[in-house]
């Protein structure tokens, strides 16, 4: 934002961008209402006297003169301390300067309302400018958080992997699980702040997954520390540290969407793959499907193929055949169901040629040829959806069936407490071609998958199984290496349990894509949400989330949890005895603790706004409310009254469970 209001006058240098007017997050827009209407009020404060011709009393002025100042004072305080923190931290410092500019100018739009009140000028305000300054002030104070939330994880990463001795590391970690579960306070609270179900979805998986490396990081890290000369036990630990920055990373991408430009350099040196990190925009086998039958549909309602949409046609379709590759050229697929994918894929051809190359010169003639190709294309292409699924499906059935993965691991585990070394090695290498068969398997569920949650889902679970084999592998290999070492075998121990929580979430994902694909709902999910179904006792209620808090202990915890994190970072950092925090050395850090526990400036902001008396009744209940409403806890106020008066029915059926033992 370049440009101030000043005196009813906006500059016409103003850059206004309609995509940054794009609110990601429900806090943002209900904490933009009550903004939105103390500034209206004080817009129509002018303007009610200018249509009325009355005098202006000092009262009114001197309460309105009082909300620019404070604007400004808060605002420059946040900045302050933002800029500092840049000044500390080169990494960061040329996006810290820039927020901390926007907020300044975005303050000063609205701080310089007080000249539009004291002049005597006829001159209107421009409500829309002062609407995108309040805007771009949430925005920009919101990426300075964000920043700074930055650098206090990264400090603490660099520190866990520069430690060189076990009473360090002990401390450092302490430290960093206090760290983690503020992380995963604020992670969950803006997981389910979260408009977009895509950007939910890569929340949550971010979350577990830091859950769960952070016990790895602690055992592969006592392993180095225990065996410093090991090699394998120093790649299973610089490893994990790697995931979790790609964890931090993902989270990073969720929040900065629509509110800052997002580097993945900040988190990663060098990325040793070509990936994307953002699964969404991965293109699948549905995905090519539902892109080209979206073409089809536009061919349909035009009846025009010109030479530009025939391209993008022939592109669509060429896109479709690459993605089936992963079906037809997998050594698990039946030879019957290859060969109706290739014949399925032979007549979308052929009707695609009838199409884009119509024999018939008559306009009338052509278009009804048109609608009749685009009708049997399209069905040939949802016939050759329900065939991936199939195959898809039965090949996931059957691994998840043979359960050989929990065989293996539960042997692995075996022989590293008994010794037997030539047993780990060899139950290793069956791990190892299991690990391949299932991420092929995990392929195909992400290629059938339906919504944005399932697509998210699946991809991040085949890229979390594709990480964790190599180092489940060097785990093994370092307690080959060291037999008798203790900390190894914890090491081991950990990282099976950890895969087998993974082919859990497989599992559980491969159970929501059937029924996606066959098109039952989930009214649980989809319908009541918090408040209990008719017909259901509030006995059967408790027991039914007594059962999935069980199974979330046993397996992998529910991407939708709000807090799910909290406890394993919490058991992480009181492994060991309570150590005395060291004083920060650097003022940065202070800095970034200050300014993640302060709200003087929003309040010093809203505060204002009570004390005037030109503030309506509606704008001051407004401001009374915090930024973010908890709409859990009126939900669950709703509920207990609801249970106070439902009528009891007969017990459902229990559910079929689908998940391994």
């Amino acid at each position: 934002m370049s440009s101030t209001v000043t005196n009813g006058t906006v500059n016409p240098s103003y850059a206004f961008d309609p995509q940054s007017l794009e609110i990601k997050t429900k806090s943002v827009e209900q904490t933009l209402v009550p903004l939105v209407t103390q500034i209206t009020t004080l817009v129509n404060f002018k303007e009610g006297y200018l249509a009325s011709g009355k005098k202006r009393s000092e009262k009114a002025i001197r309460s309105a003169l009082k909300i620019g100042s404070a604007v400004g004072a808060a605002i420059e305080r946040f900045v302050v301390v933002g800029e500092t923190i840049a000044d500390e931290n080169p990494d960061v410092q040329p996006e810290m300067y820039d927020a901390c500019h926007e907020a300044r100018l975005a303050g000063a739009s609205i701080a310089n309302l007080n000249g539009c009140l004291t002049d005597d000028s006829g001159t209107a305000i421009d409500k829309s400018i002062l609407v995108r300054a309040a805007r771009q002030l949430l925005t920009s104070v919101t990426r300075v958080l964000l920043l700074a939330d930055r650098v206090l994880i990264a400090y603490s990463l660099v520190k866990l992997e520069n430690t060189t001795n076990f009473t360090d590391f002990v401390k450092i970690f302490t430290e960093f699980g206090g760290d983690m579960v503020d992380l995963a306070h604020r992670s969950g609270d803006r997981q389910n702040d979260l408009k977009s179900e895509k950007r939910r979805g890569q929340m949550a998986v971010a979350r577990t997954m830091l859950e769960r490396l952070t016990m790895l990081l602690l055992t592969s890290n006592k392993t180095l520390l225990r065996h410093p000369d090991s090699d394998s036990a120093r790649q299973c630990r610089n490893g994990v540290f790697q995931q979790m920055r790609l964890a931090l990373q993902l989270i990073a991408l969720c929040v900065s969407d629509g509110v800052m430009h997002f580097d993945a350099s900040h988190f990663l040196s060098s990325s040793s793959s070509d990936e994307v990190l953002d699964i969404g925009m991965q293109l699948t086998a549905n995905a090519a499907i539902r892109r080209l039958m979206e073409m089809l549909e536009m061919v349909r309602m035009t009846c025009n193929v010109g030479t530009g949409t025939r391209e993008r046609l022939i592109s669509a379709l060429d896109s479709l055949c690459e993605m089936t590759q992963d079906f037809t050229d997998s050594a698990y697929t039946p030879h019957h169901h290859r060969e109706q994918i290739l014949d399925f894929l032979e007549e979308c051809r052929f009707e695609m040629t009838n199409l884009i190359q119509p024999d018939v010169a008559d306009e009338p003639l052509r278009n009804e040829n048109i609608e009749v190709t685009v009708e049997r294309l399209t069905r040939r292409l949802k016939d050759l959806r329900k065939q991936l699924q199939i195959v898809a499906m039965e090949q996931i059935s059957e691994v998840l069936r043979a359960n050989e993965d929990q065989v293996i691991l539960s042997s692995i585990k075996a022989c590293s407490v008994s010794g037997d070394i030539d047993g780990v090695e060899k139950f290793l290498e069956e791990f190892r071609e299991h690990a391949e068969h299932i991420q092929e398997v995990c392929r195909l569920l992400h290629h059938i998958s339906l919504t944005d949650g399932l697509h998210v889902a699946t991809g991040h679970a085949e890229r979390n199984l594709r990480s964790l084999a190599p180092l489940t592998l060097l785990a093994g290999r370092t307690l080959c290496i060291h037999p008798s070492s203790r900390i190894a075998r914890e090491n081991v121990e950990v990282f099976c349990d950890t895969w087998a929580q993974c082919v859990n979430d497989l599992s559980r994902l491969a159970k929501e894509t059937d029924t996606a694909a066959s098109g039952r709902l989930a009214a649980e999910k989809q319908a009541y949400m918090s408040l209990p179904r008719p017909g259901v006792s509030q006995s059967i209620m408790d027991s039914h989330r007594s059962d999935c808090l069980s199974s979330l202990l046993s397996a992998a915890p529910s991407l939708t949890s709000d807090h799910s994190s909290d406890l394993s970072y919490q058991k992480c950092a009181t492994l060991f005895h309570s150590y005395s925090e060291d004083q920060l050395n650097t003022n940065s850090l202070t800095c970034v603790r200050y300014l993640k526990d302060s709200s003087e400036p929003m309040e010093k902001f809203h505060r204002p706004i009570e004390d005037s008396g030109i503030s309506s009744n509606i704008s001051a209940s407004n401001t009374n409310k915090p930024p973010t409403t908890s709409g859990n806890f009126q939900c669950s106020d709703l509920q207990v009254k609801v249970n106070e008066i439902h009528i009891r029915g007969p017990s459902p059926p229990p559910l079929p469970k689908h998940q391994i033992k």
